[in-house]
């Protein structure tokens, strides 16, 4: 999407360069010393000028407030175009949107125009700051004795062969706060930590189970496992058949026909309340303030905090409410459930 604007930046820069020349008879220059966001243009003065015509004065007043309307554009949207690259592309791929800006620049012959140049500066500014916001990934650790776990020496080999399975999920194209892209990696990172905290056996020898039976990293029930032709007690198989589980989500069904962040947070409450049932009909909206049990509306809250999602000030409310621990802040909570569920298989 950032793509589509820079030709028309680069040929609002070029109208404005022709715009200057027609009125002073020389090149524009733009003053950024005050802020990146603020610009202003300065167009040098020609000897040849014919200031003492009426018309010709007139003309030049026009054109000089064309050629000052078209800064003011460019100005306001060159904090826009930031926003877009970090929503459609991520940061990883802020340099490609820096690239293809300066060679949109350069084809038309404004390489070294200071326009160009504030918008990049802007890009690499907004990319940094939101890249700080990060919070430092957890590596995880063995847990020793009989444990198994995402600490697991195995368990970056068990994942990547799960996550083969991910590829032909209809996997929509989101971003979140960091302006990173939400890959299906990264979406099985996020429900093994909301399931298991990335335990699938305890160091004493004790496999995870939920109160329903449900077992192990991805929490599958027996009867689950059998349909998706897995052993829901091995590792590896109880990994690859949690990610062949949330293929029949996101491919059949009511989740299948959402898309965007929805689909992701609809995807996860299907994960844990069945993928049929009738209250995926519902939009995330609707469903969080729904009768149906707590634990799915906070599946919901915890897969948005595991994505790096933003939450609004009422699902703040929710999660302080029923599983953000006492003493501690919904946003410290979020950050540490980020960096769990991110750092897992790194």
């Amino acid at each position: 999407m950032v793509k589509k604007y820079f030709p028309l930046v680069a040929m609002l820069l070029l109208s404005c360069n022709l715009l200057a020349q027609s009125v002073g008879g020389g090149l524009f220059e733009v003053n950024t010393a005050a802020s990146d966001a603020k610009a202003s243009v300065i167009a040098t003065s020609s000897a040849g000028t014919n200031k003492n015509s009426v018309g010709d004065a007139e003309s030049q007043k026009v054109r000089s407030g064309l050629l000052a309307a078209i800064v003011d554009f460019l100005t306001a949207i060159s904090d826009g175009l930031v926003s877009t690259a970090s929503a459609d592309t991520g940061v990883d791929s802020s340099a490609n949107i820096l690239a293809n800006a300066q060679q949109q620049a350069k084809i038309l012959g404004l390489a070294t125009n200071g326009s160009v140049a504030s918008v990049t500066k802007t890009i690499e500014r907004k990319t940094a700051e939101l890249k700080a916001k990060i919070p430092q990934l957890v590596k995880h650790k063995s847990i020793g004795g009989k444990g198994i776990s995402a600490g697991s020496e195995k368990f970056k080999t068990w994942f990547n062969d799960a996550a083969k399975y991910s590829k032909d999920w209809k996997f929509p194209d989101v971003t979140n706060k960091y302006g990173q892209k939400i890959s299906r990696e990264d979406y099985l990172r996020a429900i093994i930590w909301i399931e298991s905290r990335g335990v699938h056996q305890s160091s004493s020898g004790k496999m995870t189970k939920s109160w329903a039976g449900a077992i192990g990293f991805m929490q599958l029930m027996p009867n689950t496992a059998r349909g998706l032709k897995v052993n829901a007690s091995d590792a590896a198989q109880n990994l690859k058949g949690g990610a062949k589980y949330l293929g029949e989500i996101f491919n059949s069904g009511s989740v299948s026909k959402k898309d965007g962040a929805e689909k992701l947070i609809m995807g996860a409450c299907a994960y844990n309340l069945g993928p049929f049932s009738k209250s995926m009909k519902m939009t995330w909206d609707q469903l969080k303030t729904a009768k149906i049990p707590v634990e799915t509306r906070s599946y919901g809250l915890k897969m948005k905090m595991a994505l790096g999602l933003e939450l609004s000030a009422s699902e703040k409310t929710l999660a302080d409410k029923w599983f953000v621990p006492k003493g501690q802040t919904v946003d410290e909570f979020t950050d540490e459930f980020y960096a769990s569920a991110q750092g897992i298989a790194r």
